[in-house]
């Protein structure tokens, strides 16, 4: 994944909150994910609108971590949720 692409939820994946965790269901397959609080944010960040180097600089700005582990852990993430179909690039 490039830094400059800007990464969207797929349509069939519904999230919702639950005890302080976001879940995501894959409508089609059934599957369900859970995701921290930093991977939630990640996920809201996913909007289609962004690059991945704007949601690794806005994770950066609001959590106190080194920007290169906030980096890694941001793309390890993104390539996660790709390899399961539940963000593409556009």
């Amino acid at each position: 994944m490039l830094v400059h692409d800007r990464p969207r939820h797929v349509a069939h994946v519904l999230s919702q909150r639950v005890s302080g965790r976001l879940v995501l269901l894959d409508a089609r397959s059934g599957a369900y994910y859970s995701l921290d609080d930093v991977g939630a944010r990640v996920w809201e960040l996913c909007d289609g609108s962004r690059t991945v180097a704007d949601a690794v600089a806005t994770i950066s700005g609001e959590y106190a971590a080194d920007a290169a582990t906030i980096e890694t852990d941001v793309l390890t993430l993104l390539d996660d949720l790709i390899r399961e179909r539940l963000i593409q690039e556009p």
